[in-house]
C-alpha cells in the first residue's frame, strides 16, 4: 500500500513549483515503519485547492471538500479494493513551522519535502521543531503547547483514541492539562465526537481506555447520562457501582468474541465478520455493540425499588432502551445504529429467560430471533457480557447457564431462521390471493408459517399454503 501510495505521490511534482510537504499521521507511521500508509496529509503553501484537483485528474481518483472555509479538500483513489486518501491543505500561517506549530501533538507535527523524500526515500531530511521522532519513537502523545486543547477541544478525545488505535501513553502533563480542562469536550459539534467515541470503541481493549476517558474527567462530560450510575451499587449483585459495571462488560465483548469458536464452533466465523461490518461510517457493529454495553444499565437509578430488602430494577430495559434513543440522535447516530443499540439494550434480559434447564422452546426461539433480526448476535453478545461482569461476585447457580442457551440460539439463528426469512414458504401475495388484508391477523398468519418453517414443520411451499388453508 506506502508503494501505490507513493507512484500516485509521485504525480504531484510536475503540478506546482512550490515546496510540497507530507505532514501529519503518515511520517508518524513512516517513522513507525509502518508499510500499510492509507491517510496521507499534503501541505502547500497557498493554490492547494488547485493542485488536489489536477492531481484527481492525473490519478483517476475522486476529489471533494473536507472544509470549503479553509479550502481544505481530499482525494480518494480506489485500486484492486484498496483505497488511499489524500488530504490537501495550505499553510496555516506565514511559513512551515508556523503551520506545525498549530498541531495537536509533537507526533503529528513533523513534516517531509515530498521532492527529496522520493528521490532518497529515506526520513533524513525530516523537519521536527517539537520532537516528535523521539515521542513516536516512546509512544508518546505530548501536546505541542498546553493551549492545544482550547485551540479545539476535540483534541481533549482525540489523545485517548490516538492512546487506543495506536497504543501509545498520553504524557503526564499533557494528561494533567486534559484534566484540568476537560469542560471544553462539551463545545465540539456532537458529530465530531460520536467518530472519536467510535474510534476508541472500535479498538480491543476499549476498557481500559473507557477507564483512561472517566480517569480524565470525560466520560460522564461527553455521556452525561452515565454520571447517575456513579457510586449507585444497590444490592447483593452490584459490588462495585454500576458505572464500573457497565464499562466491565463492554470490555467483556473482548472475552466473550475470543471464546466464540469454543461457544458455537460451526458459527464462530460468520459472527466475527458479523461483528466487522460497518452500521455507518466509522461505526462497525463491534463498536456499537460496546457503546451499547457501556448504556444498557443506565435506567437503573430510575427503577430503583427496595421493598422489605428485595431489590428490584423493573422496566430497566424499557425505559434504557428509551433513553439511549435520545442519547444515539444527540450524537447524530444513523437510524441503524440507533435501532441495534436500542434493541439490544431492551432486550439485554432476554438470554437470561430462555436458560431455563430444559432450554429454549422452538417459539421462544423463534420470537427472540424475529424480534432482534439481524442484532440478534450483539444481543447474546451483550447479555453474555453483562454475565461474566457479574459473575465474580455472584454464586455460581445463580445465572443459569447461559453459554449453552446462546449456543442454542445461534444454531437456530443461523441453521433455521435466517434460511426461513430469506425464503420464506408463503408470502404476503399468498394471503392477498385468498382474500385477506393486511392487518394484525395478516401479520400474525406469515409470523406462524415462518416458525414452523423455521422449525421444520414446514419443508415445502405445498406442505405451507395446506397449512394455510388449514388456518383459514
Amino acid at each position: 500500500m506506502l508503494c501505490h501510495a507513493l507512484t500516485c505521490l509521485a504525480e504531484l511534482i510536475p503540478l506546482t513549483s512550490q515546496n510540497i510537504y507530507l505532514v501529519g499521521g503518515s511520517i508518524r507511521d513512516l517513522l513507525l515503519g509502518k508499510q500499510e500508509i492509507k491517510d496521507i496529509d499534503v501541505l502547500i503553501p497557498s493554490g492547494s485547492e488547485a493542485v488536489a484537483r489536477s492531481f484527481a485528474d492525473s490519478i483517476s481518483g475522486s476529489f471533494f471538500f473536507l472544509d470549503e472555509v479553509r479550502k481544505n479538500t481530499r482525494v480518494v483513489k480506489q485500486t484492486g479494493g484498496e483505497i488511499v486518501q489524500f488530504d490537501f491543505a495550505n499553510f496555516e500561517g506565514p511559513d512551515l513551522n508556523a503551520d506545525l506549530g498549530r498541531r495537536d501533538f509533537t507526533m503529528n507535527a513533523m513534516a517531509l519535502d515530498l521532492r527529496a523524500f522520493l528521490m532518497n526515500k529515506s526520513l533524513d531530511g525530516l523537519i521536527d521543531p517539537f520532537h516528535g521522532k523521539e515521542d513516536a519513537r516512546n509512544e508518546l502523545i505530548r501536546a505541542t503547547k498546553p493551549k492545544a486543547f482550547e485551540e479545539d477541544p476535540l483534541r481533549l478525545l482525540r489523545a485517548v483514541r490516538f492512546a487506543a488505535t495506536l497504543g501509545f501513553t498520553i504524557e503526564k502533563s499533557t494528561a494533567e492539562h486534559i484534566r484540568s480542562r476537560s469542560d471544553l469536550i462539551r463545545e465540539p459539534a456532537p458529530e465530531r465526537i460520536r467518530d472519536e467515541l467510535m474510534l476508541i470503541l472500535a479498538e480491543r481493549n476499549a476498557v481500559k481506555h473507557l477507564h483512561l476517558l472517566d480517569s480524565l474527567g470525560l466520560l460522564s462530560r461527553i455521556l452525561p447520562e452515565l454520571e447517575p450510575l456513579r457510586g449507585f451499587a444497590p444490592g447483593m449483585y452490584h459490588i462495585h457501582d454500576v458505572l464500573t459495571h457497565v464499562i466491565k462488560t463492554a470490555g467483556h465483548v473482548d472475552t466473550v468474541l475470543d471464546d466464540l469458536h469454543e461457544l458455537s464452533p460451526e458459527h464462530a466465523q460468520a459472527l466475527l465478520l458479523h461483528f466487522e461490518e460497518d452500521l455507518e461510517h466509522l461505526v462497525p457493529r463491534k463498536a456499537a455493540l460496546r457503546f451499547a454495553c457501556l448504556l444498557h444499565d443506565i435506567a437503573k437509578p430510575d427503577t430503583f425499588t427496595d421493598t422489605d430488602g428485595h431489590i428490584r430494577f423493573h422496566g430497566h430495559d424499557n425505559l434504557g432502551s428509551d433513553k439511549a434513543a435520545r442519547l444515539c440522535r444527540r450524537l447524530r447516530l444513523s437510524r441503524d445504529t440507533e435501532r441495534m443499540v436500542t434493541g439490544v439494550i431492551k432486550q439485554h434480559m432476554r438470554l437470561f429467560n430462555l436458560s431455563t434447564p430444559g432450554g429454549p422452546s422452538r417459539n421462544a426461539l423463534y420470537r427472540y430471533c424475529r424480534d432482534l433480526g439481524d442484532a440478534l448476535p450483539e444481543s447474546l453478545v451483550l447479555a453474555q457480557a453483562d454475565a461474566r461482569a457479574t459473575s465474580e461476585i455472584m454464586a455460581q447457580g445463580k445465572f443459569m447457564d447461559t453459554e449453552k442457551s446462546m449456543a442454542a440460539v445461534l444454531d437456530y439463528y443461523y441453521s433455521k431462521f435466517l434460511k426461513a426469512e430469506a425464503v420464506p414458504l408463503v408470502t404476503g401475495d399468498d394471503l392477498i390471493g385468498k382474500g385477506l388484508n393486511p392487518g394484525p391477523q395478516f401479520r400474525e398468519i406469515l409470523e406462524e408459517i415462518k416458525e414452523r418453517q423455521a422449525a421444520g414443520m414446514l419443508t415445502s411451499r405445498t406442505d405451507a399454503l395446506a397449512y394455510l388453508a388449514s388456518l383459514l
